[in-house]
């Protein structure tokens, strides 16, 4: 009858616990990349499903500049299946040169600084914001906005960006009409 001397003991097992070890790592990482991979397709499709619920796009913008005021006259078309509505969940942000010649941004508040004046059904047939609220699909919404702001150079086109509540926009340079 042969002893068993404990090295002898010792080593198999401990590469039977090394061999586990690997295993149990190699699994970790196939259900980790898994899991990574399921995560990844479904922010995907989220952000596909998401992008399709509103579309929006600007069809008109003019901006007039005088004495340090910046008036902007917006047309805003909805492209999307679901009614632009929630529009304090909505950004109106102006980016413009200064006339240090630093690119700047000006957020405007809906209520404070612009609000939604009229609803475009057809080409010539509006009706005011306060009959309807909604700017449906298929409609467009006239936007008027009122800001401050005294270093713009006028001699630079500005950038006006318009966001929705579903997170999507549209934005637009134009040239700045300006008056003495």
């Amino acid at each position: 009858m042969s002893v068993l001397v404990p090295s002898e003991v010792i080593i198999p097992g401990f590469a039977v616990v090394i061999v586990l070890f690997i295993i149990t790592l190699s699994i970790i990482g196939i259900i980790s990349i898994s899991l990574s991979t399921a995560i990844n397709t479904l922010r995907e499709n989220y952000e596909i499903s998401y992008k399709r619920l509103s579309s929006i796009s600007m069809q008109q913008v003019s901006v007039n500049y005088s004495n340090g005021l910046l008036e902007l006259n917006i047309t805003i078309f909805n492209n999307g299946p679901h009614p632009l509505y929630k529009f304090e969940a909505c950004d109106l942000i102006v980016e413009y040169y200064s006339t240090s010649g630093s690119l700047k941004s000006v957020i405007l508040h809906y209520n404070l600084n612009w609000t939604v004046e009229k609803v475009i059904l057809v080409e010539n047939y509006s009706i005011s914001f306060t009959e309807q609220p909604i700017i449906n699909s298929g409609e467009a919404g006239l936007i008027k906005g009122l800001a401050t702001i005294e270093d713009i150079d006028v001699e630079k086109p500005l950038r006006v960006v318009f966001t929705t509540q579903y997170g999507t926009a549209d934005s637009k340079w134009v040239i700045i009409s300006a008056q003495s």
